[in-house]
This record gives structure tokens, sequence and C-alpha cells, in this order.
């Protein structure tokens, strides 16, 4: 029994000696089942594509020890070296990570997981009793399709995507460095795909969807390497009217994950299929080389379709895999260079650089770091020739400069509205006109008083769907200077309108657009003045004519015009104005002139402004007469007559005296005139020769009381006194002052109830 023990014990020694540990070799490819798609959705296909840079774990299948550890090449295969005491029961586990890839290459870490962190793996059969140190090839293991809810996925294929995105950053094309973070795909995630930080959730539906899932690995490579003011949101395709932020935020993402297809060998496209579909099937789809189904809908740095379109010009070129192998359709070719490097480099540095740094980031920021990070070699024309294939014109419109009131461009107003096309919120006056600063277009417009127009901004060529991103402002000035409107409302969507301003001044006016918002920097517009009403100005067809045009001071004479209004149904008034002296008699179309006197022959003018209703009026004119003195006046002075003071009130109101023509000696046709005055009262005409102004029955007595004269008020209220004037010397420079006084005014204040006019100051001459 002893010997016996003693044989079992020494046998087990030698047991235990024979399985010391030993290194041996593990080999294998992995590969997934994929879903082919192209344009038109689901081909039906299925291939099976090379699971790379995936880590790969060797493991004891009964206590899960590693024993060795590495990475798929790029055509799925591994050989991991493993250390195990034999035999040993050999499983092979290939994640969905780049862990073991970053460590040993530096290459960028990305995962796959469920939403609970949860990480996807693919393992081979156990190969049992595997006795090291004999090399292990286990073959290749597919990872086929999984199921959520009906629609199918390989987590495997998302790696894939974020390995190709990866793969286009770190190589020559960009020539980026990894970023630290661990780059993510999670799925499923409900029933739409989007991105939070460092994460791609990729929607239960989307799991095969390649370019859904470079879309959203877009956001994610946004948000890591440059900066995102995308405010997130409902979008979609078609709709040129977006927030600018979103539109440039979804337009890098979808164009991101064309770049990565075009790296792949594959057409730009964004397709996104059924899930649960084996053919066709797509709801959404888009080639970013052509923006075909929307090539005719999508303008503008608020649609990202247009953002997508634009940045793939400036990054593809005539090898692309497109529908135009060799031919490229904008001017940024494979051979051009952008300071020394290529244009997909070039685009890079501005996305890293002055995009990163934007504040509320828009297309507009794309445009203006550009032209800072490549200033030595900005291929301004080739820029410009991209961004106006999807109407992003970021550039002076024809019309400037017209930054100015002085340099206001002149539009015309008609009852239709004639549109100016083509107009931009842009300006520079630097060569090439980059970047662009605070525009303000001005334009002039010729108005008659009167009239009512609407001034308004619509989007390019009445476009529907905006086509813009601009958001006008709009002011309107008077031809006296003052703004008499500033609205960013009024019109159809963003637009701005003025509507039914009614035109108070004849003249040029003047409006001018810009915007108030710092997102909508630039943009297109359309702009015009409509008449709702048009008035017109009168028009002077005959005259003014003077008959006769020569006369003594002594004398008078008949102006007359014949003037129209185009406007049915409108009146004229007539405005004569001595300019020289003298008074007119009469109104209307003809009235009298009666000069002063002169002493010398003396050429007389007399302005006429002819008003409509509405008070448009025309340009003044004048007529001039030819005044010599008269031969019989003993005086040399001029006679003269000027009113002061102020009356005061009685029931009819404050009377008013004035003189009619001027006390000329001789003459016959002077007279002292009141009105206003509170019909039928006695009334005293009161005559100074000085003024003493002295306080009176709560009002004033002007005239020194040297000469009363009863006189009484008429039944219209008048006093009329006629002063036939002889030829007498001693008459010559005579003054005198004058006032009445109506009495017993019922209306009237003060002790007396007098009623009491202004005074008149009379001196008598030639």
């Amino acid at each position: 029994m002893r010997r016996a023990l003693l044989l079992a014990l020494a046998a087990g020694l030698l047991l235990s000696g024979a399985a010391a540990a030993q290194s041996f070799t593990v080999s294998g490819t992995f590969q997934y089942a994929d879903k082919e798609w192209n344009y038109n959705g689901w081909t039906g296909v299925d291939p099976l594509k090379p699971i790379r840079r995936a880590d790969i774990y060797v493991l004891d299948n009964v206590t899960q020890a590693v024993l060795g550890s590495g990475f798929t090449g790029t055509d799925g295969s591994f050989s991991v070296v493993c250390t195990a005491a034999g035999p040993v029961n050999v499983i092979v586990r290939c994640d969905a990570d780049t862990d073991r890839c970053k460590a040993a290459t530096g290459f960028q870490r990305v995962r796959v997981t469920d939403e609970g962190g949860v990480e996807y793996v693919a393992f081979s059969p156990v190969f049992a009793a595997w006795l090291p140190p004999a090399p292990l090839d286990i073959g290749t293991v597919t990872a086929g399709k999984i199921n959520s809810g009906g629609d199918e996925a390989n987590p495997f294929n998302m790696l894939d995507m974020g390995v190709s995105a990866a793969e286009y950053i770190v190589g020559p094309e960009v020539a980026a460095a990894p970023v630290t973070s661990t780059l993510r795909f999670y799925w499923p995630s409900g029933s739409g795909s989007y991105t939070s930080g460092n994460g791609a959730h990729i929607g239960n539906d989307d799991g095969y969807d390649d370019a859904v899932q470079l879309h959203e690995f877009g956001h994610v490579v946004h948000n890591n390497y440059s900066s995102s003011d995308n405010p997130g949101g409902g979008h979609t395709f078609g709709d040129s009217d977006q927030d600018p932020r979103l539109a440039f935020g979804e337009g890098y993402a979808t164009f991101f994950g064309s770049c990565v297809l075009d790296f792949l060998g594959r057409e730009g496209l964004y397709v996104d299929a059924s899930g649960s579909a084996q053919s066709g099937a797509w709801f959404l789809r888009l080639r970013a080389e052509t923006a075909a189904p929307y090539a005719g809908d999508d303008y503008g740095a608020a649609d990202e379709v247009a953002v997508c379109c634009t940045l793939f010009d400036l990054t593809d070129d005539e090898l692309t895999a497109d529908g135009t192998p060799g031919v490229d359709d904008d001017l940024f070719v494979s051979t051009t260079l952008i300071d020394g490097q290529n244009a997909q480099r070039a685009w890079w540095d501005d996305f890293v650089g002055p995009v990163k740094t934007a504040s509320n980031l828009t297309m507009n920021h794309a445009w203006d770091g550009w032209f800072t990070v490549n200033a030595p070699d900005p291929h301004y024309v080739e820029m410009k020739d991209v961004f106006e294939d999807r109407r992003l014109r970021n550039w002076p419109d024809a019309q400037e400069p017209d930054n100015s009131l002085a340099e206001a461009v002149p539009t015309p107003a008609t009852s239709v509205g004639t549109w100016t096309l083509d107009r931009t919120i842009y300006w520079s006056a630097a060569t090439p006109a980059v970047p662009g600063t605070g525009d303000q277009d001005w334009y002039a417009v010729d108005l008659v008083q009167g009239s009512v127009v609407t001034i308004e901004t619509r989007y390019p060529n009445n476009a529907s769907d905006a086509d813009t991103q601009a958001d006008t402002y709009l002011e309107v000035y008077a031809p006296s200077g003052g703004m008499v409107a500033g609205t960013d409302t009024g019109g159809t969507g963003r637009n701005a309108g003025v509507d039914s301003l009614p035109v108070s001044e004849s003249g040029t006016w003047h409006y001018m657009v810009r915007t108030l918002s710092s997102m909508r920097r630039y943009g297109k517009y359309d702009v015009r003045a409509r008449l709702d009403f048009e008035n017109h100005l009168p028009v002077i067809a005959a005259g003014p004519t003077a008959t006769p045009d020569s006369i003594t001071d002594d004398q008078t004479t008949q102006l007359a015009v014949t003037a129209s209004d185009p406007d049915f149904g409108q009146t004229l008034s007539y405005a004569w104005t001595p300019l020289s002296g003298g008074t007119i008699t009469g109104s209307g179309a003809s009235v009298t002139f009666d000069p002063p006197p002169v002493g010398v022959t003396t050429v007389m003018s007399v302005q006429l402004v002819v008003s409509d209703n509405l008070g448009a009026a025309t340009a003044p004119v004048t007529v001039e007469v030819s005044v010599d003195p008269a031969s019989g006046s003993p005086c040399a002075q001029p006679a003269t007559a000027t009113t002061g003071g102020s009356g005061k009130a009685g029931l009819a109101g404050v009377p008013t005296l004035v003189a009619q023509d001027l006390p000329v000696i001789p003459s016959t046709n002077f007279a002292i005139h009141a009105s206003g005055c509170t019909p039928g009262l006695s009334a005293m005409l009161v005559f100074g020769f000085s003024l003493i102004s002295a306080p009176f029955d709560e009002g004033t007595l002007y005239p020194s009381p040297d000469i009363m004269l009863a006189l009484a008020t008429s039944p219209a209220g008048v006093v009329h006194l006629p002063l036939g004037l002889t030829e007498n010397p001693s008459l010559c420079g005579l003054t005198l002052h004058c006032q009445l006084l109506v009495l017993n005014d019922p209306g009237a204040t003060g002790f007396k109830h007098t009623a009491q006019t202004n005074y008149l100051t009379l001196r008598f001459g030639n």
C-alpha cells in the first residue's frame, strides 16, 4: 500500500511538471455579415467584411483567464502569442472596441455598446483540451446579424464605420491626430438616431445604415475636434429655412460621412433605409455631389443640404467615386494645392481653427475662416464658384458700394413694384472681398406727397422656402431726413415690410436694408417699393404771366396761370407770394398784383406754387413785373403799413385790423379794414402820433388817443374806412398809429367790455 502511494505521488509530480506554462500562437480571422446598399436602398446582397482593428482576447473557457490579447488587422486577421499550461479549453473573443489597437499603435479608440454600456462581442468556437505549444488556427469566424424589434443590425458594421472615419482623419487626406476621448456607438437607441458628446446613438432602424451612422459620427467628430453650436431639434432635407447653426451642424455631419465613403472608394451618399427590409425601402437619400434629388430646391446657408454639398465640393475632385468619374463639377481638382496642401487639409485647418472658436457657428464662419487660415493662397475664384453653386453668395452685390444715404441706388416705385434682384447683405472693401462686415444697402425712390407706398423684402426670386439665411431689417427715411419707419417684421417669413405708408412729402425718399441678427450676417434678398396709391404733381400748362408786365408803382397788373391735375376729382390751390414787396388781391389762378412804391425802375418777382388737395405741389415758379416810379408822387420815401401788438377777444373772437393797399400820396384805393368783430356794435377808431401801450380794460391801448373816430360794426362784423389821399406834400413822411375798440361787446372781459384789435402803423409816402 505504501509503495502504491509513493508511485502515485511520483506520477502526480511528473504530471505537474508536464503542465508547466508554455507559449503558443493563436491566429485566425474575424468577419461580419454586412448588408449592401446603394442610392436605391438595400441591394439584397449580404457580403462578408473583415472586422478591422478590433480587440482580440484569447480566453481559458473554463476559468475565463486571459491567455493573450491583440487586435485584428485591416483584413480581419489576427495572431496572438498566448501562454497556457495545457491542455486548455481555448475560446477567442472579438470585441467591438479598438482599445488594444490604440494601446499598440496610437489609433483612435472606438467602442460599440448597447445603451447600458455593455460592449458587443463575437466568440469563436471552443477548442477543447488544446495542448500548447502547438499553434492554434481558429479559421474564420463570422459575426452574424442581430435583431431588435424586427430591425437588423450588426455592431461590427458600426465599429467598421467608426474605424473608417478614424482612418480617414489620421490618413493623408486630413493627417490629424486622434483625440484622447473614446468615441462611441450605442445601439439600439429607439426610434431615431442622435448624437450627444462622444456618443452616436443609432436608432433601431439604422443598425446597417452606414451613411446614417457616419452622419452621427460626424457630429461626434465635430464635438471632439471642433465645436458645434447646433441647437438640435427636428430637421429634414428640403428645408431651406433652418436655423443657420442647425444647418451647418447637420450639413457638416452629412458632408463628413460622404468624405469617409469617398475615402472608402464609394459614392458620397446619405441613404436612410428600412432596417427590416431586404431590398430597396429607402426613406431619405441624397447625393452629396449633385444634391439630387434636391438639386433645384436646396439653397443658402440655412439649408443643410446646401451646406453639405458646398463643403463636399471643397474637398472632392475628379477622382471621386460619383456619376462622372474623371470629371469634377467645381474648380477644386486633385492637383489644387492651397498653401501647399490639399483641399481637405485646408478645410480641416479651418474646421479646427476659426470654425472651432466661432460663436453661434454658421456657414458664414466657414467662409470667413477659410480666408483667415489660407490667406497666403486663398483660391478666391474657386471658393466663389463652389459657394455660388448652392447660392451661398458671400460677396458684395453689383450695386456696391451703397453703404450710406449718399450712395443710395435709385429705384423706381410703380403700382406693380419692381423687385431688385440678387442683393446680398455682405460688404468688404478688401481685395478679395473677405471677410465680410456688417452691410447696409441704401436705396432712393422719388415719391409724390399724397401717395401711399409699401416697401418690403422677400426671399430671392420669390422662393417659397427661403433659399437664404438673410433676416432683413428695413428703415425708411423722408426727404427731410427723419426716419419714419423701422422694422424687421411685416414681410413673409423673416422678411421686413412697411405696409401702406402715407407719403407726407414730395421728393426723394430713402430706405435701407440690413440685418440685426448676428447669426445671419450674410444672405440674399429682393426688395421693392410698390405704390398702393399714386398721386401726381399738378401740371402748369401755361404761365404764369403778368398783363401788363410793365407798370408804374401806382398801377396794378393781372397775374394768371393755367394748371391742371392728372388725378381725377382733385382740386388745386394757388399760393402767390410777392418776393420783393407788394400785395396780392384775390385768389386762384388769376390775381391782382399791387406793387410797392419804387424810387427807380425795379423788376419784381412773384412766386407761385400750385398744390392739389393731398398736398402735392409743383416746384416754385416766378413771374416778373417791371415797376417804374409813378410820376405824380410828391414824396421821396415809400409808404408803409405794418401791424403790431395783439388784440383782445370779444364775442366773435379777436378782431383784426389791416391796411388795404398802402397810404400812397396821392391815392384813392387806401383803406383801413377791421374784421372778426361782433356785428351791430358801436366802435371807436383811435389815432395817435405815438405809441403808449397802456393797460386798458384788461387789454392794451397802443396809440395815444390823439384822434378818436366813432364808427359801427357791420352785420358782417366788419369796419371798413376808405381814406382818399390828396397830392399834399405836407402828408409825406407822416406816421400815424391806429387801433379799433369795439364797445360793449358781450363777449369781452373788463369793466367796459371792449373788444380790441391789434394796431397799425402807417407812414404816408410815395
